[in-house]
């Protein structure tokens, strides 16, 4: 049996700390990506209080569809204001719970629904939205979101975001 010379055992005990270390980078890096793009579920959210729910559902028989999200509209200019100010709004909209031919529905019309909240929002100055309540801005968008859906009605629309930028 041939004996391995010093500058081999050496070497070998190199390579294989090598690819130990090399194993467990991969393992953590693998472990802190999973923690680090844990889904963030409005559930989550509003439980760690980074973000609030303006009136949250009552409606156990309910369900709401989060996946609108974030839509950024530049609003009227007010009188005299060079600068539009941007709304920031993350709707979600409540519907039946045990509805998923309608969540398909509603999944292939984020288009619309999107542009629905666009041509209101952006029709409309800030002051003329702040003066507006919560329910007759909700009302007024439940039926035209409605108006495009034909497999089920939204019940109502919430909005965890909806935030003024200048």
């Amino acid at each position: 049996m041939q004996q391995e010379s010093p500058k081999i055992k050496i070497f070998n005990a190199i390579l294989v700390s090598l690819i130990i270390l090399t194993v467990i980078v991969i393992f953590i890096g693998v472990i802190y990506a999973k923690v680090k793009a844990s889904p963030k579920h409005i559930e989550k959210m509003l439980h760690n209080g980074t973000a609030i729910s303006l009136t949250p559902p009552l409606n156990t028989s309910e369900t709401a569809y989060y996946e609108v999200g974030r839509i950024r509209i530049t609003t009227e200019k007010e009188d005299g204001s060079e600068i539009s100010p941007v709304l920031v709004i993350s709707p979600w909209l409540s519907y039946p719970k045990e509805d998923s031919v309608f969540y398909e529905e509603i999944a292939r019309k984020v288009p619309a629904i999107k542009g629905i909240m666009q041509s209101y929002f952006s029709s409309k100055t800030k002051n003329e939205l702040l003066q507006e309540t919560e329910e007759v801005i909700e009302k007024k968008l439940v039926a035209e979101i409605n108006a495009q859906f034909t497999l089920g009605k939204i019940s109502d629309i919430y909005f965890t975001d909806y935030i003024f930028l200048e």
